[in-house]
């Protein structure tokens, strides 16, 4: 199989078979022939190749458990607020399509303090497959009021590295590189209006998506 590369994330640890595409079909299969779907090839750069090197690394990433005290999580986050190395992006690895515990009040306000600091607080989820579906739950919409960005399907991976290139650049403010976080580059993350309707979507939601494809 031929991977994106952006949406390729490792999931077996002694197989052949170690990397896989949860979210993207392979852009190629190669058996005795070699099958590619063309309707998930992207159109060539324009321009001259520029290699950005210059990264910022200064994020953190956090796989929520059950039970979880949100008290270290604020002591993680102040001890980097400060000096040379401030912190600037948390990624949160959520429940399902960007859950929460319900009860954690101070949680929510820990990452809007957060996002008034100007540290990006970016919502992933913990599953393979699917994303993140901030909005349409509860917790979703107290994150969304917070400030917190969701990741919608990118791979942790791909998540930490459009977020170091993006605050690398230097030439992008804090909100246009919250905007940018679901938009694609390089075919790292699926287009909003192209993602699975949610459960218990309308028909008019179902119905506008039938039938399109995206790459």
């Amino acid at each position: 199989r031929l991977l994106r590369a952006c949406r390729a994330t490792k999931v077996n640890t002694h197989r052949l078979l170690a990397f896989d595409s949860p979210n993207m079909d392979p852009l190629a299969k190669i058996g005795i022939t070699i099958d590619e779907h063309e309707h998930l090839q992207l159109p060539p750069a324009r321009g001259a190749l520029r290699v950005h090197s210059k990264m910022d690394t200064r994020l953190l990433t956090i796989r929520l458990v059950p039970g979880f005290d949100d008290g270290m999580i604020r002591h993680m986050i102040e001890s980097q607020a400060s000096g040379d190395n401030t912190l600037r992006a948390l990624v949160l690895q959520l429940y399902g399509t960007g859950n929460i515990p319900s009860v954690k009040d101070s949680f929510i306000q820990l990452l809007a303090d957060a996002v008034q600091n100007n540290i990006l607080v970016v919502a992933s989820t913990q599953c393979f497959t699917g994303g993140v579906m901030m909005g349409h739950y509860a917790t979703g919409q107290a994150l969304e009021s917070a400030g917190v960005v969701s990741a919608s399907d990118m791979t942790i991976e791909a998540i930490a590295c459009k977020t170091s290139y993006l605050f690398g650049r230097g030439d992008l403010t804090y909100n246009e590189v919250a905007n940018l976080m679901c938009v694609s580059l390089r075919g790292e993350v699926t287009p909003v209006e192209a993602l699975s309707p949610p459960p218990l979507s309308s028909a008019y939601q179902r119905a506008s998506r039938k039938g399109r494809r995206y790459y």
